[in-house]
């Protein structure tokens, strides 16, 4: 009977060693977003939308004032005894070891239903904070989640709120995070925020180095990105298309079908024209409202058809679900797979719709011209963006 025990005894050791790497591979993905390094374009580092709160004053806070201006991001709730405490002592260090750069801090409480503003200010007050320098903000648990786990994809709840510092630079750009317990991670922050502070202009055609990983990351889900603000589809070259990569250039939007015999053909010939006319200083984006039927080789003969260049006009197409989604959120219009717009959007050089214009009416083609001019000489992003003056005319 002896002679079961070694046996038994590598059963259990195998049985142990498989139960190590199991659990090994789920922490391994359970890992936070954020603690491996990425080299990513800055045209690839998420916008933070705008947003609204109220500060330990009582007074309404708009991200807005914060334009031009490096500002950190964190998260706490006042009735929290050991970590948050500990947390915004680290931020009371940076706010002064950076004394000498133009930073502003905010710190957001995961539990505004407790965190009023007048108990927001008796907690500032213990680490003098006080505007425009370091916020401590509240305000309905809706826009806080936005802002923390869609904008900035972050934990926002009491028990598992996340505890890295987030920075945003000048320019409304997602930059960086940083363990607030790490303490090359908080030299770090000091040199990079430094960094930030000393540019003069958008950084377009560089590169750097970011713990924010999921910076130019295709979702796994579209269904978990609660508002389309970016997009990736396909070109019909079949290689990935992401808007985000037009950073830096005024570019036109427009949809189609190829089976169309209506509107489509006179647009796409518009287009074609226009072209010309732009020398090509103003790409062209034609997107698919029928993807099951407009494959990259159905979008590539029908381009060619069009002697559209690769390197200016760009056929796209992907999941029809997404697409819908991209022309009601972010170009704000409706679409279908038989239907479709037929107005030109011009997309500015931060990616945000500016303008839509009917291109068979000469008068707004004068405009949509105009629009691009202004636009091109853009040095930075705009405080306010105009929003359509009208409904998108559906064609069929």
């Amino acid at each position: 009977m002896n002679r079961w025990i070694p046996i038994t005894l590598w059963i259990m050791v195998a049985i142990l060693g498989g139960m190590i790497y199991w659990k090994s591979k789920q922490n391994a993905q359970q890992m936070e977003v954020g603690k491996v390094f990425v080299e990513v374009p800055w045209k690839h580092l998420p916008d933070v939308p705008r947003f609204e709160l109220v500060d330990q004053q009582g007074e309404t806070f708009s991200s807005e004032r914060l334009d031009g201006r490096v500002y950190a991001v964190s998260f706490f709730f006042a009735t929290c005894p050991t970590i948050c405490r500990d947390l915004n002592a680290q931020v009371q260090r940076l706010q002064q070891q950076s004394r000498n750069i133009d930073m502003s801090f905010l710190t957001i409480s995961v539990d505004p239903e407790h965190d009023t503003p007048e108990i927001l200010k008796r907690y500032a007050a213990d680490y003098g904070a006080e505007p425009p320098r370091w916020y401590f903000l509240t305000g309905p648990l809706h826009r806080i989640k936005e802002l923390g786990e869609h904008a900035l994809r972050v934990s926002i709840a009491k028990e598992i709120h996340t505890d890295n510092i987030v920075l945003v630079d000048k320019w409304g750009r997602y930059r960086d995070r940083f363990k607030w317990d790490d303490p090359y991670d908080m030299q770090r922050f000091i040199r990079v925020a430094g960094e930030l502070a000393a540019e003069m202009q958008p950084p377009l055609n560089q590169k750097f180095s970011t713990r924010n990983a999921l910076a130019g990351v295709i979702p796994q889900n579209w269904d978990d990105v609660p508002w389309v603000r970016e997009f990736h589809l396909t070109e019909r070259s079949g290689q990935p298309f992401f808007s985000r990569d037009l950073t830096g250039q005024v570019w036109i939007a427009s949809f189609f079908f190829s089976n169309c015999t209506g509107i489509c053909v006179p647009q796409n010939q518009y287009l074609a024209g226009l072209r010309g006319r732009l020398s090509g200083e103003v790409p062209l984006v034609s997107i698919t409202t029928d993807p099951a039927n407009d494959t990259v080789e159905r979008l590539r003969e029908y381009a060619e058809q069009l002697r559209a260049p690769r390197e200016s006009w760009w056929f796209l197409t992907g999941n029809e679900k997404l697409i819908r989604r991209i022309g009601s959120e972010f170009f704000k219009a409706e679409i279908g797979g038989d239907h479709h717009s037929s107005q030109l959007y011009v997309v500015d050089k931060w990616g945000r719709v500016r303008g839509d214009f009917d291109w068979r009416d000469a008068a707004e083609e004068v405009r949509m011209l105009q629009l691009i001019t202004e636009l091109q000489s853009e040095a930075k992003p705009l405080t306010i963006v105009p929003t359509p003056k009208r409904q998108t005319p559906i064609e069929e």
